[in-house]
């Protein structure tokens, strides 16, 4: 049976490979990213057709909630229940604490944070009526552990992490799991913008003691398919005893922390 769920950062990287597999689960999904040419979204190459048609995409800034669940609500399912809700936007920008700026801090933490943060708020209402539902959302194994000039990053993701278990302590009485995936280094375009040429830094994978970098033990990145199977997992009945848990997909760069 068909189902509505909402996937932020759709587009393209891990969201886009969301929204791609429960389209292909046959369930409908509300696809929202920054980007407004909707042709150029890299889900529209990964889907078919017939999928196209349950796929209903909104081009908006999630920092801008309130304009945001005001196009949700104007979707065709806008009267059918939300199944799920999946929190996969996100920005990275690299740099010093003692650089960053006010406006940096305000920027980051409003897409990282706080917009989805008042989404999951206003999808947990609609859906604690039904008594069900799940709520998914991207943080990062880079909230577990200090990183060299990434602290905006992880300090934005390590919010995430705290609110969003404490949300599903609120909402566990109405039936309502929350639970996070915590991916280390990944290939989406969030990863390469941070390369100086096509192939990966061996100190990604190998570690970089200058940057007290563990390095991957299992030997290689994750695809963003890694991801999206790890959140189709919490998303599922298979995980129904699941909430509050950060899953955590870094091929053990965190070293089980």
């Amino acid at each position: 049976m068909s189902s509505v769920f909402i996937v932020t950062g759709a587009a393209q990287g891990i969201g886009a490979v969301v929204a791609a597999k429960l389209l292909q689960q046959n369930h409908q999904v509300i696809g929202i990213d920054l980007n407004p040419e909707l042709t150029a979204w890299e889900i529209m190459q990964k889907i078919t057709p017939s999928q196209q048609q349950n796929f209903y995409a909104i081009a908006h800034d999630i920092a801008q909630t309130n304009g945001l669940i005001e196009q949700i609500q104007q979707s065709p399912w806008a009267d059918q229940t939300i199944t799920g809700l999946v929190n996969a936007a996100g920005i990275l920008e690299m740099g010093s604490l003692l650089d960053t700026t006010a406006t940096q801090w305000q920027h980051n933490l409003a897409i990282n944070f706080l917009g989805p943060a008042l989404l999951s708020q206003w999808v947990a209402k609609q859906m604690m009526p039904h008594q069900t539902g799940a709520i998914v959302s991207i943080s990062s194994n880079a909230a577990l552990i200090p990183r060299m000039n990434m602290g905006l990053y992880a300090t934005t993701k390590a919010t995430v992490s705290h609110y969003f278990k404490n949300l599903a302590l609120e909402l566990a009485p109405h039936g309502i799991r929350c639970n996070l995936v915590l991916p280390g280094s990944t290939l989406t375009q969030m990863q390469k913008q941070l390369w100086t040429d096509e192939q990966p830094p061996r100190g990604i994978v190998e570690g970089n003691l200058e940057q007290y970098r563990n390095g991957i033990p299992l030997g290689k990145m994750a695809e963003p398919e890694d991801i999206a199977n790890a959140v189709l997992f919490l998303l599922s009945d298979q995980a129904k005893q699941i909430t509050m848990h950060e899953l955590v997909v870094d091929g053990g760069a965190t070293l089980g922390v």
